[in-house]
């Protein structure tokens, strides 16, 4: 396998932000525009402050760094020593078995780590809550760490004895901060452009340990979305695949990720409109409904129908959890608001709304309870749709087959053409024409 096709960075268009004609200069506010700021109403990832210390602070900041310093540099010199012991020995291997030194470092320091994310624990939730009441006002550097805070947690007896409305409010709060996290937008394009190259340089070395193990082609086309956001448009490909961009559809990756930021940068088109966020909320329960019934041998695949979904509940054992609270469970585009969208939407990505397969027993009472309400006369789903010609008479079949009608039967009599029963050929008709003669 060959080497990787190194991150390419393009240089930013000077076109994408320059003004229309006529306009001027952009004015302070938009040439300041952040992507904070373009996205009002999503939550937003607090920048860390600098903090104004005094002669004495400054002074022991100093000492403390002073003694870093020196215990970094012994740690350097030992890791240095043993990668020098270990550059000889990849050397060895590489020698030994006829491959590249690279593939050697690759298969060595090439490693993930397969792991779920782990759902919100009280435990957890109570230590950002005690980090929040005994840090607050501790500099940097003086912070308590992680397991003082356990210990203090352990230690609380208020903490120990919460009621069940207390942990609840906790456990939001945590899934509150994680989202935020996780999706809330970065305050500054100074921020954001970071976040790009960190997250970018992590996601490089897993496609390409990734490549090594397991032989696959992957890449990578990212842009700016704004003409005012600072990180620039840059591709990555594992192995020779960006070959296939100029072999098969005849285009180079520079070329590719020019016209990707032209268009990313000039489409007018707005992330968070209604009709955006409810295509995105649509396309995210059909793609979970068809998952989770994919199972199902049906012949043909069961659509999702939100008037009748308790049929679907009836017959399959089909559930739902984590359903926004406030909204009727319906079609994302019978919802006309945007917070509601937008709760429905986020709560489908970050998995708190998911379809669920009831367990036997719970389908069972349910199929009883549905039941006992057909009993009582309770209409439940929506009624199909009657015939359009209900209550009119219709045609009666025959009973040696099917009714034909009677253009049918005029075109099925004419299928033969008419001839003469004998037809005079040319020969008898020339020996004719002798005997007269």
């Amino acid at each position: 396998m060959g080497e990787a096709s190194a991150p390419h960075t393009s240089v930013p268009d000077t076109r994408l932000s320059r003004p229309p004609a006529g306009a001027g200069d952009p004015p302070q506010a938009l040439s300041n525009a952040s992507w904070k700021i373009r996205n009002p109403g999503q939550p937003v990832i607090p920048p860390r402050g600098s903090e104004k210390l005094d002669a004495t602070q400054r002074t022991a900041r100093k000492v403390a760094s002073e003694q870093r310093r020196v215990k970094q540099q012994a740690v350097s010199d030992a890791v240095a020593e043993l990668l020098e012991e270990q550059e000889t020995r990849i050397n060895e291997i590489a020698k030994a078995h006829s491959i590249l030194p690279e593939k050697v470092r690759l298969l060595i320091n090439g490693e993930t780590h397969y792991r779920n994310k782990r759902e919100e624990s009280l435990a957890n939730a109570l230590v950002r809550i005690k980090a929040r009441q005994v840090n607050a006002d501790r500099p940097r550097g003086q912070k308590f760490q992680l397991k003082e805070l356990q210990e203090m947690v352990a230690n609380d007896q208020n903490m120990q004895n919460l009621d069940e409305d207390t942990k609840q409010k906790y456990l939001r709060e945590l899934k509150e901060s994680r989202n935020c996290k996780a999706i809330g937008v970065r305050s500054t394009n100074t921020a954001a452009s970071r976040d790009v190259q960190a997250t970018l340089k992590k996601i490089y070395g897993e496609l390409q340990a990734l490549a090594y193990r397991t032989g696959i082609y992957a890449c990578l086309f990212v842009t700016r979305g704004h003409v005012y956001d600072t990180h620039a448009a840059t591709w990555f490909g594992t192995d020779n695949i960006m070959d296939f961009w100029e072999d098969r559809m005849k285009l180079s990756p520079d070329y590719i990720i020019k016209q990707l930021e032209l268009w990313a940068c000039n489409e007018e088109k707005t992330r968070d409109s209604l009709e955006n966020m409810q295509k995105q909320a649509k396309n995210g329960l059909d793609s979970g409904f068809v998952s989770i019934t994919k199972h199902l041998r049906q012949e043909k695949p069961i659509r999702l129908r939100f008037a009748n979904f308790e049929q679907i509940k009836y017959k399959f054992g089909i559930d739902y959890e984590g359903w926004p609270d406030g909204i009727p469970f319906n079609s994302p585009y019978k919802i006309q608001t945007i917070d509601e969208i937008r709760r429905l939407r986020d709560a489908i990505r970050d998995n708190s709304f998911r379809w669920v397969k009831m367990s036997p027993s719970q389908h069972h009472d349910y199929r009883k309870q549905v039941d006992a309400r057909h009993e009582a006369g309770e209409t439940v789903g929506v009624p199909r749709q009657g015939r359009s010609d209900k209550g009119k008479k219709r045609k009666v079949v025959n009973e040696d087959g099917p009714q034909v009608s009677k253009k049918a039967r005029r075109g099925r009599a004419r299928t033969t053409p008419k001839s003469r029963e004998v037809v005079q050929t040319s020969d008898e008709d020339s020996d004719g024409a002798g005997d007269h003669a």
